[in-house]
């Protein structure tokens, strides 16, 4: 009786055994042991649907390959031109089979269509991908060889734009960018490239767009629920030849939004404030009667002086795009404003040439400098000064002396020694304590710029880490030829940028293919790094 246990013990072990080992067999693992696997997967052409058909019109195609693989869901597989896929067309891994199905699909005659995969595969083992692969077929009896390839970068900055759509359109008819698929389109990668292969030579419209990660569609569907992000085009028609047709780097511009006045408020006499649903300085206001204007983010606030009544109407739009309107009243002002405060005082270290700066909540009218005091350390003997109101910015007053550098000064503003346009005085005392730094701490900046057009206005201007800095830009209006001095830089790596304001209104715009607007020309230019007690001096000239 034991032995027969035994027996069938021994027989269930072996069963067990053997289980196990068929499991582990049917289980794609990674190898053990060797070098490490650094190869896509290859395909199988021996059990693959045949690449480069002529007279094809696939029900299916299978692309086998020579290991376990699984679909990247981070990259799509493209066909260009574009087919409307329903459910049963969708891709889909069949072991090692990547099976594309076009039962009931209507394909265009005489076309080739290139089936894009990419990346779109990699092994199961190391997740190493394919690259650029593709099944190209054509439905006449030539295959198309000419391709067009360029980079898709944004319109402002320049740097290139990842998965944005490059797009040919063989209709040529305006309304069909806005309502079909186009012909022929790619994907950028990461640098922005983009190649489209298989193109029939001829005349194409090209479009540029970034699409919205919820489009099933490539054309530009304004209309839709799934708009496009951005949209750049070439100027003319694009005459492909029968090679390679480089176009260069396309400008892609951010769509606009809406316009839309959010909010006004002109309770408060002397200051009616606006809120919109986008950055306010980016939009164009007008109104009857004459305001400064002060724009933070997405409001514009407009002061005025208390004698103003009646009532005025803002309208805002953008170039030629139709925007918003409001209409508010101002004798209805009943509010009296906050009272006067400081909003920003000198730093701790001064430039020597700019002065001693505040800026205040409301416009100033007048500066008593007998309120006003400066002194030096702790000395007790008052020195003279000078206060001047910002003629471009009323809200700030600069005072200034005959500065002695790595001095510690204490400016005293007593109450009442301000005034706004209302009649409001500071209520409270303002400090500030400050050390003027060495002019040897800073350089000088010295700019000819050469090759201007006279007939168009540009807008130079100094970027600094990728920031505009907003106080040095300068109008160039009527020239062919421009010296611009900037004295008392602190030290810095400097880009010199130039903008052809279309437009001219005093800011870059970028384009809006509804409205045919093209993307205002942006240059910019790399400069000496400005030192301490340095002179730069740069000449530019503007080549077309």
């Amino acid at each position: 009786m034991a032995r027969y246990i035994l027996g069938c013990v021994m027989f269930l072990l072996v069963l067990l055994a053997q289980a196990l080992s068929l499991q582990h067999c049917a289980t794609p693992t990674a190898p053990s042991g060797g070098a490490r696997d650094t190869i896509g997967p290859r395909l199988v052409e021996e059990e693959t649907t045949p690449n480069f058909q002529t007279n094809f019109y696939p029900e299916v195609i299978e692309l086998t390959f020579d290991e376990w693989v699984e679909l990247d869901q981070q990259q799509q597989i493209l066909i260009s031109p574009p087919l409307e896929l329903g459910p049963d067309n969708r891709p889909e891994l069949r072991k090692r089979t990547l099976v594309i199905p076009l039962e009931g699909l209507t394909l265009r005659d005489s076309v080739t269509y290139v089936v894009n995969i990419g990346s779109a595969i990699k092994d199961l083992n190391e997740g190493n991908p394919t690259e650029n692969l593709r099944f190209v077929f054509a439905t006449g009896p030539v295959l198309d060889s000419a391709s067009v390839s360029g980079v898709l970068v944004d319109d402002y900055s320049g740097e290139p734009l990842e998965d944005a759509t490059f797009t040919l359109y063989d209709n040529l008819a305006d309304t069909a960018v806005y309502t079909t698929n186009p012909t022929y389109f790619a994907q950028t990668d990461k640098e922005g490239n983009f190649t489209v292969f298989n193109v029939r030579p001829g005349q194409y419209r090209a479009v540029a767009l970034l699409r919205s990660p919820s489009a099933t569609n490539y054309f530009l569907d304004f209309e839709g629920f799934s708009q496009p992000q951005a949209v750049g085009t070439i100027d003319t028609f694009l005459v492909v030849q029968d090679a390679n047709n480089p176009i260069g780097n396309l400008r892609v511009s951010p769509v606009p939004k809406p316009i839309r006045v959010i909010d006004v408020d002109s309770s408060y006499v002397g200051r009616t404030k606006v809120v919109f649903n986008q950055e306010a300085k980016n939009l164009d206001v007008t109104t009857q009667n004459e305001y400064y204007r002060r724009y933070n983010r997405d409001s514009l606030t407009l002061f005025y002086r208390p004698d103003l009544s009646g009532s005025d109407r803002l309208i805002v739009f953008r170039g030629e795009e139709t925007g918003d309107t409001a209409v508010f009243n101002l004798d209805g002002a009943t509010r009296t404003l906050p009272r006067l405060e400081a909003t920003d005082r000198p730093p701790g270290r001064i430039n020597p040439l700019e002065g001693a700066r505040f800026s205040f909540n409301h416009p100033l009218e007048a500066i008593d400098t007998a309120a006003v005091r400066l002194r030096r350390d702790t000395l007790p003997d008052a020195l003279p000064l000078t206060a001047a109101l910002d003629s471009l910015n009323p809200l700030r007053v600069s005072f200034r002396s005959n500065w002695q550098s790595n001095v510690d000064y204490r400016l005293t503003v007593l109450p009442g020694g301000i005034t706004d346009w209302y009649g409001q005085r500071n209520a409270d005392t303002l400090v500030a304590k400050f050390r003027v730094e060495q002019l040897e701490k800073f350089g000088d900046l010295t700019l000819r710029v050469s090759g201007l057009d006279s007939n168009t206005v540009y807008l130079l201007r100094l970027v600094e880490k990728d920031k505009v800095l907003e106080e040095t830009q300068r109008v160039l209006r009527e020239v062919v030829s421009e010296e611009i001095n900037y004295a008392a830089l602190k030290p810095g790596t400097y880009v010199v940028e130039i903008v052809e304001d279309a437009n001219d209104n005093g800011r870059y715009d970028g384009g809006d293919y509804r409205y045919g607007r093209r993307p205002e020309v942006v240059r910019r230019f790399d400069i000496e790094a400005l030192r301490a007690n340095w002179e730069v001096d740069e000449s530019i000239e503007l080549k077309n």
